[in-house]
């Protein structure tokens, strides 16, 4: 091989790189945009992790090649180490506190309605059973539940008795929406601690999607517990199946692909103007705070960076591996998450996959309250 192909060959594996570069600074840029004021900056956003996962592969090009041009995506490594913290979470160190500690356990789970309304022929009604139990029986001190669905006249699905009352746990369930059956459907916080105070924050004229507060007790400490459910991306397992079988059939890719968009494009939207309300809330908030829910957002988005530029995120604290909570045909992506204040340091954060019966998988984490004054390590 001539020393000119090499050269040339070089250049443009460099030329390639630092197109990478570009696109990873335009995304981080893009994180910061509302896409209520500029939606093209969600799609790139939303590419994010596919410009940081080459970087990493220019990493391995030129420290095979041994060239000092693998300073490039070094530096691009070290100076947005964050947002690859955003990616996949290693902790390795014992954080648990120590003996004597206020601790506070929180589950966030968006239970899918326990697959209620696809149990017309029954077929599903022991997995229902099986997740309500699940769920009454967990040991965390609050419960957030997104899609909440319960019906007192049904033996399996008066949820409220069985994850409740019978628990002896205090509860705000708010209610969006009443089916033909006379369940009640929304989103509630179930808690061994008394409230002390609670509200709804509503989303503009979106019914089925808000926020929830609740100002708890805790032997002796208020922390106020949020729990959201924010606009969903509205992408179903067959939207995803239809733009994969129309490969190669040009106008039907083409249909397929623009209806996607026009979903993704709309959720981007919605969601950029629900977290800002939230966040609104938040900040007046006389109280340390745990912020958990249905985001319905990748960590790469605007809705995600408003929340992790003011609260720490547990599971990139306290997580570890890639930490995915949608139990659905796209992998790998991460749309439940707990924030919290920094009174508080989270610890022994985990994504509970074993509970794969509903759309979306619990998480949960363990918070030790931090003395006044304290800060966390």
């Amino acid at each position: 091989m001539s020393e000119n192909f090499k050269k040339i060959r070089r250049r443009v594996w460099l030329l390639l790189n630092i197109g990478v570069a570009l696109w990873v600074l335009l995304g981080v840029l893009c994180l910061q945009v509302p896409p209520h004021k500029f939606w093209p900056a969600g799609f790139i956003a939303f590419s994010l992790p596919g410009a940081l996962a080459l970087n990493i592969l220019f990493l391995f090009y030129w420290l095979l090649r041994r060239s000092w041009f693998v300073a490039l995506p070094l530096a691009l490594i070290l100076l947005g180490w964050n947002y690859y913290e955003r990616l996949v979470s290693i902790n390795t160190a014992d954080q648990t506190p120590e003996a004597g500690a206020k601790t506070l356990q929180v589950l966030s789970f968006n239970t899918h309605v326990f697959n209620a309304y696809a149990d017309q022929d029954g077929n599903v009604r022991q997995a229902s059973m099986d997740m309500v139990d699940w769920v009454a029986t967990h040991p965390a001190d609050v419960l957030c539940l997104q899609e909440f669905y319960s019906n007192r006249g049904s033996s399996i699905y008066n949820t409220v008795n069985k994850i409740g009352t019978r628990y002896d746990r205090y509860r705000f369930f708010s209610v969006s929406y009443v089916d033909r059956s006379k369940a009640d459907i929304g989103i509630v916080i179930f808690s061994k601690y008394p409230i002390t105070g609670k509200g709804v924050i509503r989303f503009g004229e979106s019914n089925h999607n808000r926020a929830i507060w609740t100002d708890l007790n805790v032997k002796g400490d208020t922390i106020r517990v949020y729990t959201a459910h924010l606009q969903s991306m509205s992408i179903k397992s067959q939207d995803i199946e239809n733009t994969y079988s129309a490969i190669g059939d040009k106008d039907t890719f083409n249909k397929e692909g623009r209806n996607l968009a026009r979903r993704l494009r709309k959720g981007f939207i919605a969601r950029s103007n629900q977290v800002e309300i939230l966040l609104e809330h938040i900040r007046e908030s006389p109280y340390p705070v745990i912020v958990c829910g249905d985001l319905n957002d990748i960590p790469f988005s605007y809705t995600y960076n408003e929340l992790a530029e003011e609260l720490t995120n547990a599971f990139v604290e306290a997580g570890t591996g890639v930490g995915a909570t949608y139990n659905g045909p796209l992998p790998f992506l991460r749309i439940d998450n707990q924030f919290y204040s920094k009174e508080l340091k989270a610890y022994d954060f985990i994504t509970h996959q074993e509970m794969g019966l509903s759309d979306h998988y619990p998480i949960s984490a363990k918070y030790e309250i931090l003395p006044k004054g304290a800060q966390p390590q």
